[in-house]
Protein backbone atom coordinates (compact mmCIF):
# COMPACT_ATOMS: atom_id res chain seq x y z
CA UNK A 1 0.00 0.00 0.00
CA UNK A 2 2.86 2.00 1.24
CA UNK A 3 4.72 1.39 -2.53
CA UNK A 4 1.83 2.24 -4.25
CA UNK A 5 1.09 5.49 -3.35
CA UNK A 6 4.59 6.48 -3.65
CA UNK A 7 4.83 5.51 -6.68
CA UNK A 8 1.74 7.96 -7.54
CA UNK A 9 3.28 10.69 -5.85
CA UNK A 10 6.40 10.08 -8.04
CA UNK A 11 3.96 9.89 -11.30
CA UNK A 12 2.44 13.25 -9.93
CA UNK A 13 5.60 14.88 -9.37
CA UNK A 14 6.62 13.43 -13.16
CA UNK A 15 3.91 15.15 -14.82
CA UNK A 16 4.82 19.06 -14.51
CA UNK A 17 5.07 20.86 -17.94
CA UNK A 18 8.84 21.17 -18.88
CA UNK A 19 7.99 24.58 -19.27
CA UNK A 20 6.42 26.40 -16.73
CA UNK A 21 6.67 23.60 -14.28
CA UNK A 22 3.07 23.17 -13.47
CA UNK A 23 0.05 21.32 -13.83
CA UNK A 24 -2.48 23.81 -14.74
CA UNK A 25 -4.20 22.09 -17.28
CA UNK A 26 -7.36 24.57 -17.54
CA UNK A 27 -5.39 27.64 -18.31
CA UNK A 28 -2.59 26.08 -20.66
CA UNK A 29 -4.56 23.54 -22.39
CA UNK A 30 -3.97 19.47 -21.45
CA UNK A 31 -0.70 18.18 -20.02
CA UNK A 32 0.53 15.38 -22.77
CA UNK A 33 2.99 13.49 -21.77
CA UNK A 34 5.12 10.86 -24.53
CA UNK A 35 4.96 7.10 -23.99
CA UNK A 36 8.49 6.74 -21.63
CA UNK A 37 6.77 9.56 -19.82
CA UNK A 38 10.02 11.55 -19.78
CA UNK A 39 8.84 14.47 -21.51
CA UNK A 40 5.77 16.55 -20.43
CA UNK A 41 4.64 19.75 -21.54
CA UNK A 42 0.82 21.59 -21.69
CA UNK A 43 -0.72 21.75 -25.24
CA UNK A 44 -0.66 25.80 -25.07
CA UNK A 45 2.93 25.97 -24.10
CA UNK A 46 4.13 23.98 -26.59
CA UNK A 47 1.41 25.76 -29.47
CA UNK A 48 2.97 29.62 -28.40
CA UNK A 49 6.73 28.17 -28.13
CA UNK A 50 8.58 29.86 -30.65
CA UNK A 51 10.79 27.21 -32.00
CA UNK A 52 8.69 24.83 -32.31
CA UNK A 53 7.58 23.42 -35.64
CA UNK A 54 5.00 20.83 -36.69
CA UNK A 55 5.57 17.60 -37.67
CA UNK A 56 4.58 15.01 -40.01
CA UNK A 57 6.96 12.49 -39.40
CA UNK A 58 5.48 8.92 -38.53
CA UNK A 59 7.72 8.90 -35.00
CA UNK A 60 6.14 9.60 -31.59
CA UNK A 61 5.05 12.77 -31.29
CA UNK A 62 4.00 15.13 -28.49
CA UNK A 63 0.65 17.26 -29.64
CA UNK A 64 1.77 17.32 -32.77
CA UNK A 65 5.54 18.26 -32.16
CA UNK A 66 8.62 15.93 -32.64
CA UNK A 67 9.50 14.73 -29.18
CA UNK A 68 13.19 15.80 -30.48
CA UNK A 69 12.03 19.32 -30.89
CA UNK A 70 10.21 19.55 -27.93
CA UNK A 71 13.11 18.45 -25.85
CA UNK A 72 15.17 21.14 -27.72
CA UNK A 73 13.29 23.80 -27.06
CA UNK A 74 12.22 22.71 -23.61
CA UNK A 75 16.34 22.89 -23.25
CA UNK A 76 16.13 26.33 -24.58
CA UNK A 77 13.92 27.57 -22.46
CA UNK A 78 15.96 26.92 -19.28
CA UNK A 79 17.94 30.22 -20.51
CA UNK A 80 14.97 32.15 -21.22
CA UNK A 81 13.63 33.93 -17.87
CA UNK A 82 10.15 35.06 -17.88
CA UNK A 83 9.81 38.94 -17.94
CA UNK A 84 6.66 38.56 -14.90
CA UNK A 85 8.04 35.45 -12.76
CA UNK A 86 11.14 35.54 -13.62
CA UNK A 87 11.73 32.22 -13.59
CA UNK A 88 13.32 29.85 -16.46
CA UNK A 89 11.28 28.19 -19.65
CA UNK A 90 10.20 31.15 -20.88
CA UNK A 91 9.77 30.10 -24.12
CA UNK A 92 7.03 31.93 -25.56
CA UNK A 93 7.99 35.36 -26.92
CA UNK A 94 6.24 39.06 -27.95
CA UNK A 95 5.63 38.48 -31.29
CA UNK A 96 6.64 42.16 -31.99
CA UNK A 97 10.84 41.95 -32.92
CA UNK A 98 12.05 44.77 -31.37
CA UNK A 99 10.42 43.26 -27.76
CA UNK A 100 12.39 41.24 -25.59
CA UNK A 101 9.61 40.24 -23.43
CA UNK A 102 9.44 36.55 -23.05
CA UNK A 103 6.89 34.66 -20.87
CA UNK A 104 5.83 31.05 -19.88
CA UNK A 105 1.92 30.68 -21.61
CA UNK A 106 0.35 30.73 -17.71
CA UNK A 107 2.35 34.09 -17.36
CA UNK A 108 1.24 35.85 -20.36
CA UNK A 109 -2.04 35.68 -19.71
CA UNK A 110 -1.62 36.94 -16.03
CA UNK A 111 0.46 39.81 -17.41
CA UNK A 112 -2.70 40.56 -19.53
CA UNK A 113 -1.07 40.36 -22.95
CA UNK A 114 -2.65 39.75 -25.60
CA UNK A 115 -3.09 36.07 -27.12
CA UNK A 116 -4.06 35.84 -30.67
CA UNK A 117 -5.23 32.57 -32.10
CA UNK A 118 -6.65 31.64 -35.35
CA UNK A 119 -6.13 27.83 -35.95
CA UNK A 120 -7.89 28.34 -39.36
CA UNK A 121 -5.03 30.66 -40.15
CA UNK A 122 -2.48 29.12 -38.22
CA UNK A 123 -2.19 31.80 -36.03
CA UNK A 124 -0.62 31.38 -32.26
CA UNK A 125 0.93 34.96 -31.16
CA UNK A 126 1.36 36.75 -28.23
CA UNK A 127 1.88 40.87 -27.90
CA UNK A 128 3.25 42.10 -24.34
CA UNK A 129 1.08 44.86 -22.59
CA UNK A 130 2.71 47.33 -24.47
CA UNK A 131 2.16 46.40 -27.95
CA UNK A 132 -0.83 44.89 -27.70
CA UNK A 133 -2.54 48.59 -27.65
CA UNK A 134 -5.46 48.38 -29.86
CA UNK A 135 -5.89 45.30 -32.95
CA UNK A 136 -4.94 48.11 -35.96
CA UNK A 137 -1.93 49.22 -33.53
CA UNK A 138 -1.08 45.41 -32.98
CA UNK A 139 -0.83 44.36 -36.77
CA UNK A 140 1.15 47.26 -37.89
CA UNK A 141 3.43 46.27 -35.13
CA UNK A 142 3.58 42.34 -36.46
CA UNK A 143 4.42 43.46 -39.78
CA UNK A 144 7.16 45.94 -38.91
CA UNK A 145 8.37 42.92 -36.60
CA UNK A 146 8.84 40.24 -39.44
CA UNK A 147 12.29 38.52 -40.65
CA UNK A 148 14.64 39.86 -43.07
CA UNK A 149 12.45 38.24 -45.83
CA UNK A 150 9.29 39.10 -45.27
CA UNK A 151 6.75 41.82 -46.70
CA UNK A 152 5.75 45.44 -46.00
CA UNK A 153 1.94 45.06 -45.85
CA UNK A 154 -0.74 46.61 -48.22
CA UNK A 155 -4.29 47.22 -48.26
CA UNK A 156 -5.72 44.38 -50.54
CA UNK A 157 -7.20 45.32 -53.35
CA UNK A 158 -7.80 42.32 -55.59
CA UNK A 159 -9.76 39.05 -55.76
CA UNK A 160 -9.13 36.06 -54.28
CA UNK A 161 -8.16 33.29 -56.31
CA UNK A 162 -10.86 30.35 -57.71
CA UNK A 163 -9.42 28.12 -55.38
CA UNK A 164 -10.44 30.54 -52.64
CA UNK A 165 -6.97 31.72 -51.51
CA UNK A 166 -7.78 30.53 -48.09
CA UNK A 167 -4.76 29.42 -45.56
CA UNK A 168 -4.64 25.65 -45.54
CA UNK A 169 -5.45 23.88 -41.87
CA UNK A 170 -3.64 21.13 -40.80
CA UNK A 171 -4.59 17.93 -39.10
CA UNK A 172 -2.47 17.69 -35.96
CA UNK A 173 -3.50 16.71 -32.37
CA UNK A 174 -6.37 14.29 -33.43
CA UNK A 175 -8.10 17.64 -34.52
CA UNK A 176 -9.98 17.82 -37.89
CA UNK A 177 -7.91 20.61 -40.21
CA UNK A 178 -5.81 20.14 -43.17
CA UNK A 179 -2.95 22.06 -42.06
CA UNK A 180 -0.95 23.78 -39.15
CA UNK A 181 1.40 26.55 -38.71
CA UNK A 182 1.63 29.38 -35.87
CA UNK A 183 3.38 32.45 -35.68
CA UNK A 184 6.12 33.16 -33.36
CA UNK A 185 9.98 32.69 -34.49
CA UNK A 186 13.11 31.89 -33.25
CA UNK A 187 16.00 29.36 -33.23
CA UNK A 188 17.92 26.94 -30.88
CA UNK A 189 20.50 29.86 -30.55
CA UNK A 190 20.04 32.81 -28.22
CA UNK A 191 21.81 36.00 -28.06
CA UNK A 192 21.14 36.66 -24.52
CA UNK A 193 19.23 34.82 -21.42
CA UNK A 194 15.91 37.09 -21.90
CA UNK A 195 15.97 37.29 -25.93
CA UNK A 196 14.92 34.79 -28.89
CA UNK A 197 16.31 35.15 -32.33
CA UNK A 198 12.76 35.52 -34.52
CA UNK A 199 14.03 33.40 -37.75
CA UNK A 200 13.94 29.74 -38.14
CA UNK A 201 16.53 29.97 -41.12
CA UNK A 202 19.08 32.48 -40.39
CA UNK A 203 21.59 34.03 -42.92
CA UNK A 204 25.45 34.16 -42.56
CA UNK A 205 26.48 37.83 -42.05
CA UNK A 206 28.27 37.15 -45.35
CA UNK A 207 25.40 36.08 -47.12
CA UNK A 208 23.60 39.54 -48.33
CA UNK A 209 21.88 38.47 -51.60
CA UNK A 210 17.69 38.16 -51.26
CA UNK A 211 16.14 34.53 -50.56
CA UNK A 212 12.68 33.35 -50.83
CA UNK A 213 10.78 33.66 -47.91
CA UNK A 214 9.24 29.82 -48.69
CA UNK A 215 11.84 28.08 -49.98
CA UNK A 216 15.00 30.04 -48.70
CA UNK A 217 16.75 29.96 -51.61
CA UNK A 218 17.97 33.33 -54.17
CA UNK A 219 18.02 33.79 -57.89
CA UNK A 220 19.83 30.81 -58.50
CA UNK A 221 16.49 28.89 -58.64
CA UNK A 222 14.46 31.01 -60.59
CA UNK A 223 14.42 29.06 -63.62
CA UNK A 224 12.65 25.80 -61.31
CA UNK A 225 10.54 27.74 -59.50
CA UNK A 226 9.88 31.05 -61.53
CA UNK A 227 11.29 34.69 -61.17
CA UNK A 228 12.12 35.94 -57.45
CA UNK A 229 10.32 38.97 -56.94
CA UNK A 230 12.07 41.38 -54.33
CA UNK A 231 10.66 44.11 -52.22
CA UNK A 232 13.67 45.83 -51.07
CA UNK A 233 11.72 48.56 -48.82
CA UNK A 234 12.13 45.16 -46.29
CA UNK A 235 14.61 43.20 -48.15
CA UNK A 236 12.15 40.87 -48.55
CA UNK A 237 11.52 37.96 -51.68
CA UNK A 238 9.49 35.34 -53.30
CA UNK A 239 9.40 32.88 -55.91
CA UNK A 240 6.71 33.43 -58.28
CA UNK A 241 5.51 29.76 -57.99
CA UNK A 242 6.09 29.83 -54.96
CA UNK A 243 3.30 32.34 -53.98
CA UNK A 244 1.53 31.40 -56.79
CA UNK A 245 1.01 27.62 -55.50
CA UNK A 246 1.04 29.06 -51.62
CA UNK A 247 -3.24 28.51 -49.95
CA UNK A 248 -3.38 31.81 -48.49
CA UNK A 249 -2.16 34.28 -51.09
CA UNK A 250 -4.40 36.27 -53.22
CA UNK A 251 -3.39 37.41 -56.52
CA UNK A 252 -4.53 41.17 -57.53
CA UNK A 253 -6.84 41.99 -60.31
CA UNK A 254 -5.44 43.40 -63.53
CA UNK A 255 -6.12 47.21 -62.49
CA UNK A 256 -3.33 46.56 -59.79
CA UNK A 257 -0.84 44.60 -60.93
CA UNK A 258 2.10 46.50 -59.76
CA UNK A 259 2.37 45.30 -56.59
CA UNK A 260 4.25 42.14 -55.85
CA UNK A 261 4.45 39.74 -58.99
CA UNK A 262 0.64 40.37 -58.89
CA UNK A 263 0.26 39.81 -55.56
CA UNK A 264 -1.19 41.06 -52.54
CA UNK A 265 1.60 41.72 -50.46
CA UNK A 266 0.08 41.44 -47.40
CA UNK A 267 -1.05 38.08 -47.84
CA UNK A 268 2.18 37.05 -49.01
CA UNK A 269 3.61 38.21 -45.86
CA UNK A 270 0.95 36.37 -43.80
CA UNK A 271 1.45 32.99 -45.75
CA UNK A 272 5.34 33.49 -45.13
CA UNK A 273 4.63 33.92 -41.33
CA UNK A 274 1.97 30.99 -41.16
CA UNK A 275 4.81 28.73 -43.18
CA UNK A 276 7.34 29.02 -40.31
CA UNK A 277 5.71 26.12 -38.57
CA UNK A 278 4.80 23.78 -41.68
CA UNK A 279 7.30 21.52 -42.00
CA UNK A 280 7.71 19.85 -45.43
CA UNK A 281 6.67 16.32 -45.67
CA UNK A 282 9.68 15.87 -48.18
CA UNK A 283 12.71 17.85 -46.51
CA UNK A 284 11.20 18.60 -43.15
CA UNK A 285 12.05 22.32 -43.36
CA UNK A 286 9.76 25.25 -42.51
CA UNK A 287 7.80 27.64 -45.24
CA UNK A 288 5.81 24.33 -46.67
CA UNK A 289 2.66 26.37 -47.66
CA UNK A 290 1.40 24.44 -50.42
CA UNK A 291 -0.68 21.60 -49.28
CA UNK A 292 -2.64 18.75 -51.19
CA UNK A 293 -6.03 20.38 -52.03
CA UNK A 294 -7.46 16.72 -50.76
CA UNK A 295 -9.15 17.90 -47.71
CA UNK A 296 -8.16 14.70 -45.53
CA UNK A 297 -4.74 14.73 -46.36
CA UNK A 298 -2.14 16.44 -44.42
CA UNK A 299 0.67 16.54 -46.71
CA UNK A 300 2.52 20.09 -46.83
CA UNK A 301 5.39 21.37 -49.45
CA UNK A 302 7.54 23.55 -50.99
CA UNK A 303 6.93 24.11 -54.36
CA UNK A 304 10.06 22.22 -55.68
CA UNK A 305 9.43 19.32 -52.92
CA UNK A 306 6.53 19.06 -54.16
CA UNK A 307 7.40 18.85 -57.93
CA UNK A 308 10.60 16.23 -56.47
CA UNK A 309 7.67 13.90 -54.68
CA UNK A 310 5.81 13.65 -58.11
CA UNK A 311 3.00 15.82 -56.64
CA UNK A 312 0.47 16.80 -59.29
CA UNK A 313 0.30 20.50 -60.15
CA UNK A 314 -2.78 21.80 -61.75
CA UNK A 315 -2.63 25.35 -63.78
CA UNK A 316 -5.80 26.93 -64.96
CA UNK A 317 -5.07 30.66 -65.74
CA UNK A 318 -8.63 31.09 -67.58
CA UNK A 319 -10.30 30.12 -64.01
CA UNK A 320 -7.48 31.28 -61.56
CA UNK A 321 -7.07 27.68 -60.66
CA UNK A 322 -4.04 26.76 -58.96
CA UNK A 323 -3.40 23.92 -56.66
Amino acid sequence: MTSSIGQKKGSSRQRKCGFCRSNKDNECGQLLMSENQKVAAHHKCMLFSSALVSSHSDNESLGGFSIEDVQKEIKRGTKLMCSLCHCPGATIGCDVKTCHKTYHYYCALHDKAQIREKPSQGIYMILCRKHKKTTRNSEVDLEEGVNEHELEPSPPKGKKRGRKGKPRKTNLKGQSEDTRSTSSHGTDEIESSSYRDRSPHRSSPSDTKPKCGFCHAGEEENEARGKLHIFNAKKAAAHYKCMLFSSGTVQLTTTSRAEFGDFDIKTVLQEIKRGKRMKCTLCSQPGATIGCEIKACIKTYHYHCGVQDKAKYIENMSRGIYK
